[in-house]
């Protein structure tokens, strides 16, 4: 008999084993302590962050797929050029895995919205979680200068 509860089965609790730790990006079992501290935060200024700061302007109705945010110069590296959508979708990946975002529904439990990217392909929309906005919010209040 299977002992999981639904939460467990629609979180994938018994999902398998893999490479990547749970904490947040891509970073192996091989790598220190302080690479997983490092993929489980989002910098202020980072590509993760301007992400972030980019769906909460279109939160709580709104949504991007990778192919808008890389496109629209909303997401860039630290030469200021924006970062291709393959990257983009990595980031927004790194971001889900983290709770931060989370694929946009027609309704609850529905399918996953989806958006033109290039003629004849559509991507899936993504947009922010309500853990998301918390931590948008602290990001965006930690850049701001303190007032005395």
């Amino acid at each position: 008999m299977d002992t999981r509860t639904l939460d467990d089965m629609a979180t994938g609790a018994l999902r398998a084993p893999t490479l990547w730790d749970d904490t947040g990006g891509p970073v192996s079992d091989a790598h220190p302590l302080t690479s997983h501290r490092a993929a489980a935060k989002v910098r202020s200024g980072s590509q993760k962050a301007q992400a972030l700061l980019a769906l909460y302007a279109v939160w709580p109705d709104g949504g991007y797929t990778g192919y808008d945010l890389a496109t629209s110069g909303q997401v860039v590296n630290g030469a200021g050029n924006p970062i291709s959508p393959n990257q983009m979708c990595t980031r927004l990946g790194e971001l889900r895995d983290s709770g931060l975002v989370e694929l946009k529904r027609e309704f609850y439990g529905g399918p996953v919205v989806e958006a033109e990217t290039t003629p004849g392909n559509t991507g899936q929309v993504h947009r922010l979680t309500a853990f998301g906005v918390t931590a948008t919010v602290a990001l965006a209040a930690a850049d701001r200068q303190q007032v005395a």
